[in-house]
């Protein structure tokens, strides 16, 4: 899974022009054109995510694989501080 928000580096709670303002940031810095900071896979995934986020009803169906993706990680992690107490034990 690839976190959207954490790529662009922004809240969840972004709106349309943060996500726009960010993802242009990004395109400049990462663009395989850029011979400084040019990076062509993770220009692609900038796009990807800027695409996905940009439009409303993508947006919505990510964020519901995204507060799933955020529970099963919790989920995980409260299990491994369970493992961790009981080796103290």
């Amino acid at each position: 899974f690839v976190d959207y928000y954490e790529l662009l580096e922004i809240s969840p709670n972004a709106n349309s022009e943060t996500i726009e303002r960010i993802f242009r940031y990004f395109a400049m810095r990462y663009h395989p054109d850029n011979r400084d900071t040019g990076n062509e896979s993770r220009f692609s995934e900038i796009v990807e995510a800027h695409n996905t986020l940009k439009d409303p009803v993508k947006r919505a169906q990510y964020d519901v694989q995204y507060k799933d993706h955020l529970s099963l990680r919790r989920g995980l992690s409260e299990e491994a501080s369970d493992a961790k107490g009981l080796e103290r034990d």
